[in-house]
C-alpha cells in the first residue's frame, strides 16, 4: 500500500503537547509513503495557548499542505465544503492518527472520508484498548499515548518509540539561527534552568508562591546558571516575577517566540522544570531533561514526556483520574501538596546523572 499510494490524508487533532505524542507517527508515515503529497488535516487552535499543528511540525517536511476545520463542527455547510476540498485532491489513502473517542465518532470518521472519495483507510480498525485508557502490563501504570497511537497505524511496520529519530522536530536553519540569537547575551558554557509555568487548565497549576520559593533557594545554589522561562504572552508578567526571584541571570522569553523556536531554546537549557504541559513535552523532544509536576487530574503513564532522564511528580488522592480543568471542591490538593523540597530533590537527581555522565565521557576520551 505504501508503494502504491500517491496521495496522503494525515488526519490529527490537538494542540501542542498532543502533536508532539503523535510525532513518531509523522515520522512512520513520512517514511512509508516517501514519495507522497501528504495533506494534513487538523483542527484550527481552539485557544491561545493551544498552538495549531503546523506551529508545532513546521511546514515542508512532514507535510505539504494543511487543511484546518473548526473543531466538533456538525455543520452539514462546512462539512459537504471539506469533503469536495479533498475530493479536489484526489487523495487515496488517509491516515488516521486521531485518538479515538467513541465507536461511534470512529465510524462517523471512517464514512466522512469513504464520501470524500478515499479508496485506502489506515488506523480506522481500533480496538477496545484504544477507546479508554488501559493499564500497560509493561509499565504497570496507563499507557503512554504515543504508544497508544503508534498501535493505530502498526500496518505501516514497527514503530520504535525509543529511537531518537522518530522525535525529530526537523528544526530548520532558520528557527535555529533564531534562538541562538536570543540567547547571544548567555556565555555558551553558561548551564541553563528553564522553566515553564503554562498550561490550558487551571487544575495543572502548581501556583505561583511555590514557583517563587522554588526559584529563590534554587539561585543560591546554582551558581553561575542562567534562568530561561518559556511561554505564551499572558504569561509575561509571571514570567517577571519568576526572574525578581531569581537572583542571577535571567531572561523572559513569554510570547516572544514560536512554538519551534521554544523547542531550539529548550535544546540549549541544561534541565527544564514545568508543568504537564506542552513545553514540558517540548523539552523532552529535544532531549533536554524535565522535571514535570502533575496534577492528578489524569492517572500517571498516558502524558509522560518521552525519553527515561525526566523525573514526575505526581500525588495520587482518592479523587485522583477526575479529569477537572477547574478544581474547585478539593482546592488542588494533589499537585498543590507537592513541595519545593520534592522539586529540587529531582533537580539535583538530574544533575548527579548528568554529572556521571560527564565524567564516564572523560574516562572513556582517556583511553
Amino acid at each position: 500500500m505504501a508503494e502504491s499510494a500517491k496521495k496522503v490524508l494525515i488526519y490529527r487533532l490537538g494542540s501542542l503537547g498532543d502533536t508532539i505524542m503523535a510525532l513518531p507517527c509523522f515520522h512512520k508515515i513520512k517514511e512509508s509513503f516517501a514519495d507522497a503529497d501528504i495533506t494534513l488535516l487538523t483542527n484550527k487552535p481552539v485557544m491561545a495557548k493551544a498552538a495549531a499543528a503546523e506551529a508545532v511540525l513546521g511546514s515542508g517536511y512532514f507535510f505539504d499542505r494543511i487543511i484546518n476545520y473548526p473543531v466538533s463542527t456538525r455543520s452539514p455547510r462546512i462539512l459537504f465544503a471539506l469533503i469536495m476540498q479533498i475530493r479536489q485532491l484526489n487523495i487515496d489513502t488517509v491516515v488516521n492518527i486521531n485518538p479515538a473517542r467513541s465507536k461511534m465518532s470512529l465510524l462517523r470518521d471512517y464514512w466522512f472520508f469513504k464520501a470524500a472519495g478515499i479508496r485506502n483507510l489506515i488506523g480506522f480498525d481500533a480496538q477496545n484498548e484504544d477507546f479508554e485508557v488501559c493499564v500497560d502490563e509493561a509499565t504497570g501504570i496507563n499507557e503512554w499515548e504515543a504508544k497508544r497511537l503508534a498501535r493505530r497505524i502498526k500496518s505501516l511496520g514497527a514503530l520504535p518509540l525509543d529511537d531518537d529519530r522518530y522525535w525529530d522536530l526537523k528544526l530548520n536553519h532558520q528557527e535555529l539561527q533564531t534562538a541562538d540569537a536570543m540567547t547571544a547575551a548567555l556565555p555558551d558554557d553558561m548551564p541553563i534552568l528553564a522553566i515553564s509555568l503554562g498550561t490550558k487548565n487551571p487544575a495543572n497549576e502548581w501556583g505561583i508562591e511555590n514557583w517563587q520559593l522554588l526559584l529563590q533557594q534554587l539561585s543560591g545554589r546554582l551558581n553561575g546558571w542562567a534562568l530561561m522561562v518559556i511561554g505564551a504572552a499572558d504569561e509575561v508578567e509571571i514570567g517577571e516575577k519568576c526572574l525578581k526571584a531569581w537572583s542571577g541571570t535571567g531572561i523572559n522569553f513569554c510570547g516572544k517566540s514560536s512554538p519551534r523556536v521554544s523547542a531550539a531554546l529548550l535544546q540549549k537549557a541544561t534541565v527544564f522544570i514545568g508543568h504537564d504541559s506542552g513545553p514540558m513535552h517540548l523539552a523532552a523532544c529535544v532531549g533536554t531533561p524535565a522535571i514535570g509536576i502533575y496534577s492528578a487530574r489524569n492517572m500517571p503513564g498516558q502524558w509522560f514526556p518521552r525519553g527515561s532522564n525526566n523525573r514526575i511528580i505526581y500525588r495520587l488522592p482518592e479523587c485522583a483520574g477526575c479529569g477537572l480543568e477547574v478544581c474547585i471542591d478539593q482546592q488542588k490538593k494533589c499537585i498543590l501538596s507537592i513541595t519545593v523540597h520534592e522539586v529540587k530533590q529531582a533537580l539535583f537527581d538530574i544533575l548527579s546523572v548528568i554529572n556521571e555522565g560527564k565524567q564516564q565521557q572523560k574516562l572513556i576520551a582517556q583511553y
